[in-house]
């Protein structure tokens, strides 16, 4: 197989994708994906997080009694194999998250496209290079009743929405992974870049509504530390990712279970988050565990289940800024089933 070829064959499907952060299931990627689903697959399943489906308690841990960190949506994929050893992938979201009396509406969505570079079939391995552009978006983000830490100081906020945020990124990754009868694994590492933009801001404070950016200063971006912060809701990051996972299949029976390590870097944000004296988060890991069902060959049921060391901090990145940074610190989990068809 001649190398050079395959790469720029790879690097040409990677900018049809796109024409980083880790993306929604990036701790589950492989080589060959046709090995698991065939030449194509199509996937919906429900995704959820609330006190039933807690079964560790987290929540409870933290001293969570109401919906805070509830969780609705849905997840839509598909891929299909092409040309010689090509992938094309795509994912749509639609995602609901509960803070309080708030409620975080977000579309996430996804391209790949990758290529084998090299594969072996004396030893099963594969190597395949992966391009991929994904994003958030949501209409309107709302945080209600708190208070915003500003120079050692506290100023209490009734509302600050952000108006249609979004961010957007494209990453590279080096996948290699080796096939078994049963058993599969794979290793993979990456490099991305992203844009986080908030087009505004309107706050509620002391009894009026400011809006940000705007033509004057106004009673809300005039005190001491807030426009710090707000000068933090647009920005650029650069990420890398590094990951493994195995799979085991028994008769009927699929198992997977994956792991990817992301490093964010924001310095716009970093070096605020720090000023105002809060700690910047700059890496996040995640741990998914699924188990399928095949009924017959072209249909399975699926479960999975999705552990975060940070929240959305590398899959949702627009949620990330100085005000948001505190909530940061802490895990959490969702749970998914749902139906597959492969062809």
């Amino acid at each position: 197989m001649n190398l050079l070829p395959k790469l720029f064959k790879a690097l040409a499907l990677a900018g049809m994708a796109a024409s980083a952060a880790a993306a929604p299931m990036d701790a589950l990627i492989e080589a060959m994906p046709s090995h698991r689903y065939g030449e194509g697959y199509l996937e919906f399943g429900a995704d959820a997080m609330n006190s039933t489906l807690d079964v560790f308690k987290v929540r409870s841990q933290m001293g969570i009694t109401d919906n805070t960190g509830n969780y609705q949506g849905f997840t839509l994929r598909a891929g299909r194999a092409f040309g010689n050893g090509g992938w094309l992938d795509g994912a749509y979201m639609r995602r609901n998250i509960t803070v309080g009396a708030d409620q975080y509406p977000v579309i996430s969505w996804r391209l790949g496209a990758q290529q084998i570079l090299r594969e072996n079939s004396a030893t099963g391995s594969a190597l395949a290079l992966r391009g991929s552009l994904w994003g958030n978006t949501s209409a309107n983000v709302t945080k209600s009743n708190f208070s915003l830490d500003v120079y050692n100081t506290s100023i209490y906020v009734d509302r600050v929405s952000a108006i249609k945020p979004k961010d957007q990124h494209y990453q590279f990754d080096l996948v290699n992974s080796w096939y078994g009868s049963q058993w599969s694994g794979s290793v993979f590492a990456g490099l991305g870049s992203g844009r986080v933009t908030i087009p505004g801001v309107e706050a509620d404070f002391a009894g009026g509504t400011y809006t940000y950016p705007s033509d004057t200063v106004n009673a809300f971006t005039a005190i001491s530390g807030v426009s710090e912060h707000l000068g933090t809701l647009n920005y650029r990051l650069k990420s890398q990712q590094w990951g493994l996972n195995a799979g085991y299949m028994s008769g009927a029976w699929m198992y997977r279970v994956g792991y990817v390590m992301a490093y964010m870097r924001r310095p716009s944000v970093d070096s605020a988050v720090q000023s105002l004296g809060n700690t910047p988060y700059q890496r996040n890991q995640t741990l998914i565990g699924e188990v399928a069902y095949k009924f017959t060959q072209t249909t399975h049921v699926y479960t999975r289940a999705q552990v975060m060391q940070r929240q959305f901090l590398s899959e949702i990145p627009f949620l990330y800024n100085s005000i948001t940074s505190p909530i940061f610190g802490v895990k959490y989990g969702v749970v998914s089933a749902g139906l597959g068809f492969s062809f």
